[in-house]
């Protein structure tokens, strides 16, 4: 299985830094981001509606790439490799999470209930 190094662009970077409040990510990888909705949601206000919806944007195309089972995914910045499916399985739940809690920030946002993705394309 080939290896396939992502980047993880701006505003969704910024997103998870700021939501990296268990420890740090180089040291405990994605554990160490939070994916509480209210943390999300307090992020989105800050950044507002244009950067949430770009970050949203980012993280399916992120998922998409995470979800190809050809290639064993790595990442810096995440300091996570899906050498396995469970460590697939790990990144997919936290991508899975993030993305629910950016719904709801970004439904906040913009006064409305979250819809999913469907409303990003």
């Amino acid at each position: 299985m080939a290896d396939v190094s992502v980047d993880v662009p701006s505003p969704l970077r910024t997103c998870i830094a700021f939501c990296e409040v268990e420890c740090v990510v180089g040291c405990c990888g994605i554990d160490a981001v939070s994916t509480d909705p209210d943390l999300s949601e307090d992020w989105c206000h800050q950044v507002g509606s244009g950067a949430v919806v770009e970050a949203r944007l980012q993280l399916i195309e992120l998922i998409e790439v995470v979800e190809d089972r050809s290639r064993c995914v790595t990442s810096d910045f995440l300091n996570h490799r899906t050498h396995d499916e469970a460590a697939r399985r790990e990144l997919l739940d936290f991508l899975a999470a993030l993305a629910a809690g950016l719904a709801a920030g970004d439904a906040s946002v913009n006064g409305r209930a979250p819809r999913g993705d469907q409303d990003l394309r």
